[in-house]
This record gives structure tokens, sequence and C-alpha cells, in this order.
């Protein structure tokens, strides 16, 4: 349950902060924050599902999601690094939170995926019907998905 928290923590965080700066502080689309807004939507909505049913292919898919997060996160160090506005110092412990979100999703997926465990193990907790019912969210994600997207 935890790794599923973990990522679908990081990937709702990321996407969030995302949206937020396109949507309120008119930050321009990139192709880094395209490619870190699809992950972190892949990385909420399915690789933390997918952790509940087979560990090792929710760890994997998490693991990319995370690798195409990575240039979004350096791409923004640099970007605030060049910031001279008072705002800057929240700006950065916000980055700095989701950097760690990253780092610690990052090495658990590595652990997880590169560990001896099967391929065909689940997680053991929560049960059948709490796996079920998280099914929602990721039918919920990307029917939200299709209907921001073109607004986006």
């Amino acid at each position: 349950m935890t790794r599923y928290l973990l990522y679908f923590l990081t990937g709702f965080a990321i996407a969030t902060v995302i949206l937020f700066f396109r949507g309120y502080a008119a930050v321009p689309h990139s192709v880094y924050s395209n490619t870190a807004l699809v992950a972190a939507m892949a990385l909420f909505g399915l690789a933390s599902w997918i952790t509940f049913f087979k560990e090792r292919a929710g760890a994997l898919l998490a693991l990319l999601s995370l690798l195409a997060m990575l240039p979004w996160v350096i791409n923004a160090w640099m970007r605030i690094a060049d910031l001279e506005a008072n705002i800057t110092q929240i700006v950065t412990i916000i980055h700095a939170v989701l950097s760690g979100l990253v780092l610690m999703s990052l090495i658990t997926s590595l652990r997880y995926t590169l560990g001896s465990s099967s391929w065909r193990a689940g997680t053991r907790s929560p049960g059948l019907f709490l796996k079920i019912l998280f099914t929602l969210v990721p039918l919920a994600v990307l029917i939200t998905w299709l209907f921001v997207e073109p607004k986006l």
C-alpha cells in the first residue's frame, strides 16, 4: 500500500504543480514539462494501481515514468536559479519537496524492479475489494485527461 501511495502522491504532486504554473503563473509549455506531465499522469493513474496486482511491472512502469520526469526536474532547477523575484524561496521549497518525492519514488521503483521478487507477485495488502475499488482511480484519471487535455 505504501508504494501505491508514494507513486500516487509523487505523480499527483508533479502534475498539479505543472498545471498550476501553466495556468496561474503563465509558464510556457516546453518539451520537458509536457513529457513530465504525461509521465506524472501515468505514474499516479496507472503505475500506482498496477503495483497492486503485479509488483514488479508496476515498479517498472513507475521507473520509466520517473526517468521521463528527471529532465523536467533538472530543467526546473536551472530555471529557478535564473529567477530574481522574491517568490524564488517559495518555488525553491516546493521544487525541493517535489525532487525529494521523485528521488524516493525512483529509489523504490529501482529496488522493486531490480529486486529478487517474482514478476507475477502483487502487493499482499490491501484486500481484493480495495484493489478493485482503486481500479476506479486510473479510469477517472483517464476520463478526466481525455476531457482536459485538448484545453491544455
